[in-house]
């Protein structure tokens, strides 16, 4: 058993609150059910791989955690607190940040520039103090560069720091936007198919990344992924969502040997 998994069974098997509860969500547009009615629970300090066929309902479930959908029924407490009075644009004061699916960027601005982005979360400023340049905000935009610069070392962007981010490769650019989700200092981490459009070597890179990230910063990671390999080498838990509907969860062995797993994947339970 990984120390993460360890870490997540005993304070499991002490009856610890989760940092992020998932209670009967259902996410209807018009006729078309996209959840109906998803539960589980993400312990602190875990790795959840959300798994499921195209259409399953995995997007739609991170856009409601994103607030950027609002369910027509259930709730989602992170902390113990319902989020779903939370404005959108407040998530990642509350400590829940966010990669998606297709990259967003800025591409004609800097690395260092994009992942100072991610730090406006932990500025103090408004538009008065900025105007007149007042002094503490200076020292305030000095802490937030040191902050940037620090996530750029951590994730090997060093050589690219003063680079638009658009014309960097693809994966670099993957590195760019973890980096970005990272500097508000979430408690948890919402990566949404992060390995799309990674080859083999990155893929590998990536899981390494994601297991590094959880353990240097403390930081509780439910990770939306077509990859299999990769959910199943980072997840201490995976739960399996098709037409909306959960049909699995448990450690990464009890899920990949779940008949209605296998059934959702390849048609068949034999």
């Amino acid at each position: 058993m990984s120390e993460t998994s360890a870490n997540v069974s005993a304070a499991s098997a002490a009856g610890a609150r989760p940092l992020l509860q998932v209670n009967e969500i259902a996410v209807h547009f018009g006729g078309i059910v996209a959840l109906d009615g998803v539960s589980f629970d993400v312990p602190e300090g875990a790795i959840l791989g959300l798994i499921g066929p195209n259409g399953a309902g995995k997007t739609t479930l991170f856009n409601c955690l994103s607030r950027l959908y609002i369910p027509n029924s259930g709730d989602i407490l992170f902390k113990g607190q319902s989020i779903l009075h939370t404005p959108p644009h407040k998530i990642a004061d509350i400590g829940i940040g966010r990669t998606f699916q297709n990259l967003a960027l800025f591409s004609t601005m800097s690395v260092l520039d994009n992942v100072m982005v991610g730090c406006h979360s932990r500025s103090k400023s408004d538009f008065v103090s900025n105007a007149f340049r007042l002094p503490w905000v200076s020292r305030e935009e000095k802490w937030l560069q040191e902050i940037a610069w620090e996530l750029i070392d951590y994730l090997e962007l060093g050589d690219v720091a003063h680079t638009p981010a658009g014309g960097l490769p693809f994966g670099v650019q993957k590195r760019v936007e973890l980096a970005r989700a990272i500097a508000s200092e979430p408690k948890l981490l919402l990566l949404d198919e992060p390995a799309g459009g990674l080859n083999h070597d990155e893929v590998e890179e990536l899981a390494d990344t994601i297991r590094q990230i959880g353990h240097d910063r403390d930081i509780t990671v439910l990770l939306v992924e077509h990859h299999m390999s990769l959910v199943m080498a980072v997840s201490d838990i995976v739960v399996a969502i098709d037409f909306g509907r959960k049909i699995g969860e448990g450690t990464p062995a009890e899920v990949q040997q779940n008949p209605e797993v296998i059934r959702a994947y390849l048609g068949t339970s034999d």
